[in-house]
């Protein structure tokens, strides 16, 4: 049974349920006694407090505070979260924050800088926070904000700060409903602003964004990317946790509209491509007119395996992108890029799960204003093991008639591949490596290839693509928009990879992982219906 991250979890489409009170603690810490002083969090408190006031926050502003006086505040935002189960509690800090022993701990102004052991007794450490919010306030939900990764302030005085590391450590295993955001990936450290600015990068993007009518996991993609922007792409914030109790959540209920629901799901008819109207195809993709075709490979094909039985297989029309979602791509929409091939963000996103795509399509689509093909949900809530759900577990639906991105089946990229062609490859009966990027260590960048009949890149060769399908057998059957097995954990890739030999690049070539691997020769392209 393989055991997947809550972060994977993906809700969409659902309606907003918001907490009967919503509590804030802000503290900024600038004017630190022991340690070197920092220009902007202090600032960074202030303006982040102003804009939770006018999203309905009951806030309270903590400026330069001593250990002390950061203990009561946390123990009184604490209470106040413990008096309704309904309540939201939302806790931001800016200033120094560290990591001793492979534990993180937020600095208060009067921090004893002797040595580790008295830097750790007086400060607050983030693991307690967690557990309090966890433990005793146990509230619906909780957002965690650190900008805290600054420069090492005990650099001074090296000697007596042996266990000290780079950056903040992440957390494993947060209890659900509780999400944490960093202003820099972990083990790094975040910029506290340039001479004469006013925010630091991260606390400047963060008050840009928040009162956007955006899903929480939508808008710390935004954050992330304008500081990034800000930082010349050398600080990118990240988050671990996710909300479990709540399918859409934003810090701004008055201005985030649920998204629609789609209709109940239905199975898209055979639509002859003799009465096709034309129709806009967005940038960026090709119109795939459907047919019929012969999925499969013939028993004589070099390199050809058991499970591609030949059928005849009728395709309705769609629309699919030219090329695999490329790095830039992937991070415009995640706000994370997750490849082992970098260097190039036109490369394809590698190392991405099947989950990813799914993840990613819903998104895609819900920032473009479109119906989320997709809905996940858990099959048994108590099914939840510190942080992780099993993968059988998870309920994955597919709304045919949406409107917004998804994965294509194994029979449209079947059909896409070909592009009209009946031989081993679109390219005839063999290929070489000036046609596809295959036997190779890296993968290129998307569209370097000629493309097929159809207009599309690398349907052979580059990164694995994933499939809606789950891996089974073919029926022997004739079949119209065949969808996949019924059950199974295993999903359908598709047209090899960079290292991968020339017979997995065949078009009727199959290959299946599970939903959860993300494995570091694995992409995705995306489709679309025709006409939405």
């Amino acid at each position: 049974m393989k055991r997947i991250p809550l972060a994977f979890l993906i809700f969409l489409v659902a309606p907003v349920i918001f907490a009967q009170h919503r509590f804030a603690l802000v503290i900024g810490n600038s004017n630190y006694t022991t340690v070197e002083r920092l220009a902007n969090p202090a600032n960074d408190a202030a303006d982040v407090a102003s804009s939770l006031r006018t999203l309905g926050y009951q806030v309270d502003l903590q400026v330069n505070v001593n250990n002390a006086a950061m203990g009561r505040a946390i123990g009184a935002f604490i209470q106040r979260l413990s008096g309704d189960r309904n309540n939201e509690g939302f806790f931001w800090f800016a200033g120094h924050g560290v990591q001793m022993n492979g534990e993180n701990y937020l600095l208060p102004v009067d921090v004893d800088s002797t040595n580790d052991v008295s830097a750790r007794y007086s400060s607050y450490p983030v693991n307690r926070l967690v557990d309090e919010l966890n433990l005793n306030a146990r509230n619906k939900v909780n957002i965690v904000v650190l900008d805290a990764c600054r420069n090492n302030p005990f650099r001074n005085n090296p000697s007596g700060h042996r266990n000290l590391s780079r950056g903040l450590a992440a957390l494993q295993d947060l209890p659900p409903d509780l999400v944490i955001i960093y202003s820099t990936a972990a083990g790094t450290v975040a910029s506290d602003g340039a001479s004469g600015q006013r925010n630091s990068p991260f606390a400047q993007a963060f008050i840009q964004n928040m009162e956007r009518n955006e899903d929480l996991r939508i808008l710390i993609g935004s954050i992330a990317r304008e500081t990034m922007r800000l930082t010349d792409n050398s600080q990118r914030p990240y988050q671990e946790g996710i909300i479990v109790s709540m399918e859409h959540y934003s810090l701004n209920p008055n201005r985030s509209p649920a998204p629609p629901a789609p209709a109940a799901a239905v199975q898209p008819a055979v639509v002859q491509p003799a009465v096709i109207q034309p129709a806009a195809v967005p940038e960026g993709f090709v119109r795939i007119q459907g047919g019929t075709f012969t999925m499969g490979s013939p028993a004589n094909e070099t390199g050809r395996y058991s499970d591609e039985t030949q059928r005849q297989v009728t395709i309705s029309p769609f629309l699919m992108s030219i090329h695999e979602v490329t790095q830039r791509e992937y991070m415009d929409v995640i706000g994370e890029n997750p490849s082992h091939f970098t260097g190039n963000f036109n490369r394809p996103v590698d190392s991405v799960s099947w989950l990813d795509a799914i993840r990613y399509c819903n998104w895609r689509s819900y920032k473009e204003g479109l119906v989320p093909a997709y809905e996940i949900t858990l099959g048994n809530i108590d099914m939840i093991h510190a942080g992780y759900i099993d993968e059988e577990n998870l309920v994955i639906t597919w709304y045919q008639d949406a409107n917004g991105y998804r994965l294509p089946t194994e029979a449209e990229w079947e059909f896409a591949c070909r592009g009209g062609t009946t031989t081993s490859y679109n390219t005839g009966a063999s290929i070489n490596r000036n046609q596809a990027n295959y036997s190779a260590e890296i993968t290129t960048p998307a569209g370097s290839y000629a493309p097929n009949r159809y207009g599309l890149h690398d349907m052979h060769g580059n990164v694995w693509e994933w499939c809606w399908d789950i891996y089974g057998g073919y029926s022997t059957r004739a079949q119209t928009n065949p969808t996949g097995a019924a059950s199974g954990t295993y999903r359908i890739i598709r047209g090899g990879g960079c290292n991968s030999s020339a017979d997995y690049l065949r078009s009727a070539a199959r290959s299946s992982g599970h939903m959860g691997g993300g494995y570091n020769t694995n992409g995705f392209r995306v489709v679309r219906p025709i006409g939405n």
